[in-house]
Formats: structure tokens, C-alpha cells, sequence
């Protein structure tokens, strides 16, 4: 799914935040905050949609709520209710007589999508996740990650131990990746041919755009060997498997792949400094000289609100290693620790940046 100019999503961005101040303004403060007090609530609505199915039996056309409750195995009341709540947020449409029909917002939700945000919905609304974000003021007050210490372990034994909700965690990653894939191969002259590496790359969505867009160049997919299996069948569903090299490793300790260009799309904002330094080191140790390493990442500056980056970074702060949005200048200097020379930004036509450096 192309994405337009980031020039033209940035303009629309500030349209709809100078549309929101104006509104504030034209209610008294403690409505203002209500108002924005229950976006909690919002999150729920969209991750009961999404958890339910309704998206995809509104696909098939308008149907009241005794019809879809029949078909779910839920209250057909409370059933009503929900959705005429998800209908203020035009995540459906409710019409005079009672019939719920689809939105372009409900379409994001079915499991058909090009882009599905079902899974997004779910993960964000799973009690693990909501668990930690409830233990935001423990973060600020600390400066640590609320999950382990509101589940006893990290996100990523959590998950390991919870298959189930690692599963929604996963697909809503590849959600995210395949939302910003196109916009990020098409932000940087990729070489005609050559070997990239696409560390912590996950199925390949990542890799597999970039492929696509240089026939001449051929991939390696470095990651765990459960997330590998998955890989498999991904690529070769884009015809890539004689293209692309599975490598199993560990990337904190060993990334045994001689590549052109390496790639970090959204890892380094999971973990803390040290562990960052520990990662990109651990990559730089294995690229030639000349060699170049990207990495994608949301850029936070520190004295900018971000419509983004700025609730991403919260997420970061309570669900991961004590994870972070970084600014570039941050990120430069990791770079630089790690033995990197950085050599400038490309901003994707979405909200991620590329950040390239060359050993």
C-alpha cells in the first residue's frame, strides 16, 4: 500500500492537531480533559471489535446487531451497545434503523486486509500489555520498564511462556512492518546487486520489499529459529526462496553474515543504551570495510512533541528493556560507539527515518 508524501501526511497531521486545539478551545477545560481521559476506553473498543470478527461479517454487507450476535455467540445487546459506541469513532457506521455497515476504517480491521490492523488492536489491548501501561507512573518514577517488574520477567520470556499472546505480538509487528516496508525501501538507493542482511528481520516482509525493488540483489534474513520457521513459507510466497539465506543466531553475541548493506528496522528502540551497544556491535564486527549499515527507527527529538513517536516512546518505556524513540543525534552516537561512522538521515515518505552509517 503506497503511502503518500511525508510532506502531505505532516500537513494533515498539523490540519487535524490545529483542528483538535480549536475544539478544546471551544469547550470548557474539564470537558477537554474528559474527553481526552477516555481514550483508554477508545483502545478497548477497537481491540473488542477486532478480538470479535465484526469487521469481516460486515464485509459481507449491513447487518443489525441480533444478526451478528447470532453469528458471534454474544450478547446481542451489549453487542449494540459496543458498536454504537465504535460508530463516534466512525469505526463502523451505525444507520436510523439499526443496521451496522462497514467504514474504510472497519476494512483495516478484517483479517483480509493489505494492511491489517486487527491483530495492532489486539495485542494493545491484551492484559499483559495493559498490565504495564497501568504501572506508567512506577516507570517515570523509576526510569525502568513496567513489564518485568509487573510480570516477573522481560516482554520476551513473557511471550515465550505465552505463545498464544506472542503469536498476536508477532502479527501485530508484521502489521506495523507492512505498513512502513514500501514507504522504507523507497526511501534509499539500495545497490543493484550485492548481499543485504536484514538483522532481527523477522518473516522478511522488510527484506522481501527491498528485493523487489533491486532484482539484482539477493538477501540474508538473520534471526531466532522459531521466527525462521515462519520465514520459510513467507518468502517463498513472494518467490524469494532462492534469493534469500536463513542464518539462526543470536545478535547479541554473533551475526556470522559478509553482506554490502545491513539493516536494523525497529530493534533498537526495544532495548537501552548498553544493550543497543551491544547489538550494533556485535553487527559491526562482521561487516567489511566500506560496508553500510541502516537503521530504521522513529526519530524523537527531545524538545518536539511527536503525534507518534511520542506515545511510541511511552510503549518502548512500559513494555520493553527499558526501550526508547531515539533522536538522530542519539542515534549518531550509539553509531559512532559501536564504530560507525554515520553519514547522514533519509526521511521515509511515512514516519520512519533511515539513519546510514559505513564501517
Amino acid at each position: 500500500m503506497p503511502l503518500p508524501p511525508r510532506i502531505m501526511i505532516e500537513a494533515v497531521l498539523a490540519a487535524r492537531r490545529s483542528l483538535i486545539a480549536l475544539a478544546g478551545l471551544m469547550v470548557p477545560a474539564p470537558i477537554a480533559v474528559f474527553d481526552a481521559s477516555i481514550g483508554g476506553g477508545r483502545s478497548f473498543v477497537l481491540g473488542a471489535v477486532a478480538e470479535l470478527g465484526v469487521a469481516d461479517l460486515l464485509a459481507e454487507g449491513p447487518a443489525d446487531a441480533d444478526t451478528l450476535a447470532s453469528r458471534l455467540g454474544v450478547d446481542a445487546d451489549a453487542l449494540h451497545r459496543l458498536l454504537r459506541a465504535a460508530a463516534v469513532m466512525r469505526v463502523v457506521s451505525l444507520r436510523p434503523d439499526g443496521r451496522f455497515r462497514e467504514t474504510r476504517l472497519t476494512r483495516t480491521l478484517r483479517t483480509d486486509a493489505a494492511v491489517s490492523m486487527r491483530q495492532w488492536c489486539r495485542y494493545f489491548t491484551l492484559p499483559s500489555t495493559v498490565a504495564a501501561w497501568q504501572d506508567l507512573v512506577g516507570s517515570v518514577r523509576t526510569g525502568r520498564s513496567a513489564f518485568p517488574r509487573v510480570h516477573g520477567r522481560s516482554v520476551w520470556d513473557y511471550y515465550g511462556d505465552h505463545p498464544d499472546e506472542g503469536r498476536t505480538f508477532a502479527e501485530a509487528m508484521r502489521a506495523m512492518t507492512s505498513m512502513d516496508a514500501p514507504a522504507v525501501a523507497a526511501a534509499y538507493p539500495w545497490p543493484e546487486s550485492g548481499t543485504v542482511c536484514d538483522v532481527a528481520g523477522g518473516t522478511g516482509m522488510m527484506l522481501a520489499a527491498v528485493l523487489a525493488r533491486r532484482k539484482g540483489l539477493r538477501g540474508v534474513l538473520v534471526d531466532v529459529k522459531d521466527v525462521l520457521v515462519e520465514a520459510g513459507p513467507f518468502l517463498d510466497g513472494r518467490g524469494l526462496t532462492e534469493r534469500v539465506e536463513l542464518v539462526e543466531c543470536d545478535i547479541f553475541t554473533s551475526v556470522p553474515v559478509t553482506a554490502d548493506v545491513y539493516l536494523l528496522k525497529n530493534v533498537l528502540h526495544d532495548w537501552d543504551d548498553e544493550a543497543c551497544l551491544r547489538i550494533l556491535k556485535t553487527v559491526r564486527s562482521a561487516m567489511p570495510l566500506g560496508s553500510r549499515l541502516i537503521v530504521v527507527e522513529q526519530l524523537q527529538e527531545r524538545n518536539t512533541p511527536d503525534d507518534f513517536a511520542s506515545l511510541i516512546d511511552l510503549q518502548m518505556l512500559t513494555q520493553c528493556d527499558d526501550g526508547r524513540e531515539r533522536s538522530a543525534a542519539e542515534l549518531a552516537d550509539l553509531l559512532r560507539q559501536a564504530g560507525l561512522r554515520p553519514e547522514g538521515v533519509r526521511r521515509s515518505p511515512g514516519v520512519m527515518a533511515l539513519v546510514d552509517a559505513v564501517a
